[in-house]
């Protein structure tokens, strides 16, 4: 009875660590590319240092799993909101680009550690009903981190850059004080030492390297299709103004929301095919706007159905698979190995997406529609599992 308390209380302190992480990613997304610019650092830079701390951090993440596996998930979370708090209080006072760097690498590296074990916490502390509180918590993450974006116009008016990166880093150590509270059972029952040999020998079984080869390239396709760009299609080819096009990004949003279903779809089609069927609705829609134009009216709906039917539902299925993949004692590095594989396709989709946008609007719709097509073959053609890991639990 005291375990299954302690269980509830966990997750309880991971959801809410996680949203008010939510919140400030919501308005941090926002705030640095303005500070960015405030700085005077032009478009090329702002590239260059989103590119080189991505690339950085991506091959770190498999080092951090490692590290989670033997000293435990808490350390490495705590160890995320200590350099979260850095990384805001240092933000005001960076003025170059060198620093300006290093503390996005910082804030960069504060995420990563957070991704890498949160997941992980979460599937650890009720495999049960993993899929339904992951469900859960996408959705309200998205929530958060809309209401964060939202506030950002209020809290920069009233606080500007030094204060509002301030109140940030208040938020990062309020989550660093409510994890205390969480029970790491982990500690102590891995009796292996950290092995920098053993984390970058990328070893993962062969479903889990063909389901990381799969989902990279549909990651390719997604930041062909569904980039930096977006905003920009919209007003070049349906000629829509700011607020139209905000309007849609609204609505757009909302449609995520269909997350919560993903436990019931999954309940009732069965892993494999909950994640055939979500992964064909992003095809559909990337490859039948990209073919066909539409009036404004009719191309949302069907645009829209990637997020409907695909979005948060694919995002459950897919993670509960790769925890299931995953061996007890080196869960951290496996899912951080399968995270870090499909970082350099992804890195690449931006450059892809602006060349053929140059050519013509549509075949960003048609690219990203039949990498997904190529995704979904390699998944159906060669993904094996046992009937063990067809299970939510």
């Amino acid at each position: 009875m005291e375990e299954k308390s302690s269980v509830n209380r966990n997750v309880k302190i991971i959801f809410i660590v996680g949203l008010l992480s939510a919140f400030v990613l919501g308005i941090f997304e926002i705030l640095f590319p303005f500070y960015l610019k405030y700085r005077g650092i032009s478009l090329v830079e702002m590239g260059l240092i989103f590119t080189v701390s991505t690339i950085a951090i991506s091959f770190l993440r498999i080092m951090l799993g490692e590290y989670a596996d033997v000293y435990g998930r808490k350390n490495v979370y705590l160890s995320s909101c200590v350099l979260g708090i850095a990384a805001k209080i240092l933000f005001p006072f960076s003025i170059n680009k060198f620093q300006i760097l290093f503390n996005k690498f910082l804030n960069d590296l504060q995420d990563n550690l957070r991704f890498s074990v949160h997941n992980v916490m979460l599937f650890e502390n009720d495999k049960k009903n993993y899929a339904k509180y992951f469900s859960w918590f996408t959705a309200s993450n998205f929530i958060l981190q809309a209401s964060g974006t939202a506030c950002f116009a209020i809290l920069f008016a009233y606080l500007g850059y030094l204060n509002l990166f301030f109140l940030l880093s208040g938020i990062e150590a309020a989550k660093f004080f409510l994890l205390f509270f969480y029970r790491d059972d982990r500690r102590g029952i891995t009796q292996r030492r950290l092995s920098l040999k053993e984390a970058y020998s990328f070893k993962i079984s062969r479903s889990l390297k063909i389901l990381a080869l799969s989902s990279a390239i549909g990651a390719f396709g997604f930041g062909i299709a569904h980039g930096f760009l977006l905003p920009l299609y919209f007003a070049e080819k349906y000629l829509l103004d700011a607020a139209q096009i905000s309007a849609i990004t609204a609505i757009h949003r909302l449609c995520f929301l269909t997350t919560p279903v993903a436990n019931s779809v999954i309940k009732r089609l069965g892993l494999r095919r909950t994640y055939i069927f979500s992964t064909f609705a992003y095809a559909f829609a990337f490859l039948t706007v990209g073919l066909i134009t539409f009036p404004i009216l009719i191309f949302l709906p069907i645009f829209l159905i990637h997020d409907l039917l695909g979005g948060g539902i694919r995002m459950t299925a897919l993670s509960v698979i790769v925890q299931n993949l995953t061996a007890e004692e080196t869960r951290g590095r496996e899912i951080n190995t399968f995270n870090a594989i499909q970082i350099p396709l992804t890195i690449l989709a931006p450059s892809i997406a602006g060349a053929l946008a140059s050519i013509n609007w549509d075949l960003i719709f048609v690219t990203g529609g039949l990498f997904y097509i190529i995704s979904l073959a390699v998944f159906c053609f060669f993904f094996r599992s046992k009937p063990s890991e067809e299970k939510i639990v």
